[in-house]
C-alpha cells in the first residue's frame, strides 16, 4: 500500500537565517495511520505543516500527499488536505456550516 504522505529530505531555509527551519526531515504515513509531529519550540513543526499544506514552499526535498507532488500538483494536494489553523479565522457572523463552506470554496 502506498503512503498517504511521503516526505524525503525536506529542507526549508529562510533568507538571512544561519540555520535551516526544517533540516532534512523524512517520514512516511500509511493510509489510516495516526501520526504526530512532536518537538520543542523552533523545531520546524509548523513550517513542515505549512509546506505540506502548500502555504509555504520548501527550499529542497520532495513530498507527496495522496500521490500528488507538492511542488508540481499543489491544487490536487489542497483537494486532499484538511487543516485547522492555530489562530481561528472564523467569521462570527456566519454559522459553523457557513464558515466551513466559505473556507471550502476558498481552496477550490
Amino acid at each position: 500500500m502506498l503512503p498517504i504522505i511521503e516526505v524525503t529530505n525536506l529542507i526549508k531555509k529562510y533568507k538571512n537565517s544561519p540555520n535551516n527551519a526544517v533540516d532534512g526531515v523524512s517520514f512516511s504515513v500509511a493510509p489510516g495511520q495516526l501520526f504526530a509531529l512532536l518537538g520543542p519550540n523552533g523545531a520546524g513543526k509548523t513550517t513542515t505543516i505549512s509546506i505540506l499544506t502548500t502555504t509555504l514552499s520548501a527550499t529542497s526535498g520532495k513530498a507527496t500527499i495522496a500521490g500528488y507532488d507538492l511542488a508540481t500538483q499543489a491544487s490536487n494536494v489542497r483537494r486532499n488536505v484538511g487543516i485547522i489553523f492555530q489562530k481561528p479565522s472564523l467569521d462570527l457572523n456566519l454559522t459553523a456550516e457557513e464558515n466551513v463552506r466559505f473556507h471550502d470554496r476558498a481552496l477550490t
